[in-house]
């Protein structure tokens, strides 16, 4: 019999579980959620310590009523462990781990949706390792850097150097497709595309972390000292890009192949378009939804995995509906009554829509549709609500510096709460034409314009959900970064930032000085920007070495392959130079031989092998 017991007092209320004992009715075991000391007032019930303790209740009914009650309902087996997981999920979410994590929903409906088997996953551990990382890098005002990895040659040689491992998308989709089918990366691509990639990577540092406690597990104290360990299991960051292919599904995926922190972006599925340098579409707080459905994933599965929220909004030109107050502050409108078609109002203008529906029955295509838009965006006067109600309080003699005022008021509400601003606070007579519905794409999008100003208002939104905050910019501007930065701890203090190193960038051309380049992931570090990372390092790598052996390779033979790489290998100490060891070939002799009682006649390394010539350095 299982029964579940409240006791009360002045002070506190704790839900606890009690066992009747088979011998005794009246000598209950306590069941605590987890290994906690409770001191519990009441006659004949002491200190307890550990998951349970015996105790004999007959003594409480005559000390109780002056301090509290205790009440006994009987409980299921069942229910009381559904009860007994609930609180222990919410002493999860005390951990500071999650005191900057904001979730609409209780403990109660995700334990609700789980199994009754518990998965430990292995990439819990390593999100574990992540925030501790990142929250150390935080303390100290220092970056954690990193770039793209191809494939486990790359995994195995960042791991002498680098802390974190970044899993990208436009590299998978380009090199790695679930269907082996290469294309740019606009999120097209099979959903486990990447899910993959971070399982290939997951698996070769598993199999070289055991690689390397099998060698070191062989040697001396004095050779241990001098062989320098190498952490193989440095966490992986994946792209979640919008989450397309089902978002539950996706980061079940990712936590399943080892991924310790997954982002995702504010793009608006169907209009994606990762070249920085193109218009691009941002939807607005369902991005929001995504980040809780995200977190409702991961908390279903247990993990601490970390979610990075990505916004777009610093480039957008469209967005998806004005339905978020948040937004509006930066969509633009038509204030040409000749360009506004909002018929109820009583304007009888034209709006784009019907410009181009117009231009298409007339025959019109291509260009000549192109150059119908442009007329009507030069004739249309497109402004965001702000100016324009700014510029009719000047019309009205209202002053330059009452006006600033009134547009920095306006710009931290929505439309319908700067219209009564301006009307009753600023003495607003008339209101000015203004149609954000006029200026729409003939997909419905409504007209948006980005900036650091947009990104901070999203970024800040979406901090109570994330852990990491990511501003996708198209250059490298320190400023910028320090503009952004500032704006989103003054709202969301000591929040960590995420920054893309950009390799679409040309840093030649940015304005940045040798010096500036070295300097730029640790100044941006003293900002907040805890995690850094070029998305396209391993990519432009192995295309520039591969580029430099075979031009040289086609001409100078082996003499190229001696001096760029194996030479090199040499010279710098890589340990893929013997690449039989590398691959773990030693690794596999040693199980051949436990299993075979320490004898075997195949050992890959036996006598002759030629990774021994390797033993001396020779001669060209």
């Amino acid at each position: 019999m299982i029964s579940a017991v409240t006791f009360c007092t002045k002070l506190h209320t704790k839900s606890i579980l009690l066992r009747a004992t088979p011998t005794n009715p009246s000598l209950l075991i306590l069941i605590f959620p987890g290994q906690q000391t409770e001191l519990v007032t009441a006659a004949g019930i002491s200190e307890l310590t550990g998951n349970s303790r015996e105790f004999d209740l007959s003594p409480c009914k005559a000390v109780l009523p002056s301090k509290g009650r205790l009440e006994t309902t009987t409980m299921s087996a069942e229910k009381a462990a559904f009860e007994r997981e609930v609180a222990e999920l919410e002493e999860f979410w005390k951990q500071p781990r999650f005191a900057r994590t904001k979730r609409p929903y209780t403990a109660a409906q995700v334990v609700s949706k789980r199994g009754t088997v518990r998965i430990q996953y292995p990439s819990d551990v390593m999100a574990k390792k992540l925030w501790a990382l990142l929250e150390a890098h935080s303390k100290a005002g220092t970056p954690s850097h990193t770039y793209g990895a191809l494939d486990p040659v790359q995994v195995t040689q960042m791991a002498k150097h680098l802390e974190t491992v970044y899993v990208s998308g436009w590299q998978s989709s380009s090199t790695a497709s679930s269907t082996n089918e290469p294309g740019p990366d606009l999120a097209d691509y099979p959903s486990n595309t990447v899910p993959n990639k971070v399982e290939h990577l997951f698996y070769a540092q598993l199999f070289h972390d055991r690689k390397q406690r099998s060698a070191r597990a062989q040697l001396s104290e004095a050779e241990l000292a001098n062989t320098p360990y190498i952490d193989y299991l440095r966490p992986l960051i994946a792209d979640g890009d919008t989450g397309h292919g089902g978002l539950t599904a996706l980061v079940k995926m990712f936590v399943e192949k080892g991924a310790a922190g997954i982002h995702i972006e504010d793009q608006r599925l169907e209009r994606r378009n990762v070249d920085i340098w193109q218009e691009r579409c941002s939807s607005p707080s369902l991005h929001i939804s995504r980040l809780v459905a995200m977190r409702l994933q991961l908390d279903i599965m247990h993990t601490s995995t970390l979610v990075i929220a990505r916004t777009d909004s610093e480039a957008a030109t469209l967005i998806t509906s004005p339905v978020d107050p948040r937004d509006h502050p930066f969509i633009l409108g038509a204030t040409n009554p000749a360009c506004i078609d909002d018929y109820a109002a009583g304007a009888g203008g034209v709006g784009l829509v019907k410009a181009m529906i117009d231009a298409e029955a007339r025959g019109l295509s291509g260009a000549q549709l192109q150059a119908v838009e442009d007329n009507w965006i030069n004739q249309a006067g497109l402004k965001t609500f702000s100016e324009v109600l700014g510029d009719a309080l000047q019309k009205q003699g209202v002053s330059a510096a009452k006006v600033n005022q009134f547009q920095q008021e306006a710009n931290k509400g929505s439309f319908e709460t700067a219209v009564q601003l301006a009307q009753g606070k600023y003495g607003l007579r008339t209101l000015p034409p203004f149609s954000w519905d006029a200026a729409r794409t003939r997909e419905g999008f409504y007209r948006y314009r980005g900036g650091t100003a947009a990104a901070i208002v999203r970024a800040a939104a979406f901090a109570p959900h994330a852990d990491l905050l990511w501003m996708e910019t198209k250059s490298p501007i320190l400023a910028q970064a320090k503009e952004f930065a500032k704006g989103v701890h003054a709202i969301r203090p000591g929040h960590w930032l995420a920054y893309n190193l950009s390799p679409s960038f040309n840093w030649d051309a940015a304005g940045l000085s040798t010096k500036d380049m070295q300097d730029y992931v640790w100044q941006l570090g003293k900002l907040g920007f805890v995690w850094q990372f070029i998305t396209l390092g391993g990519l432009h790598s192995n295309a520039y070495i591969s580029e430099l052996f075979a031009k040289a390779y086609a001409k100078e033979g082996m003499k190229a392959y001696v001096e760029l790489v194996q030479r090199r290998e040499r010279d710098i100490g890589c340990d893929v130079l013997t690449h039989q060891k590398w691959s773990g070939a030693d690794y596999v002799d040693s199980l051949l031989m436990t299993a075979t009682g320490g004898i075997s006649s195949t050992a890959a390394m036996g006598k002759g092998v030629t990774e021994s010539q390797f033993a001396t350095k020779g001669k060209l």
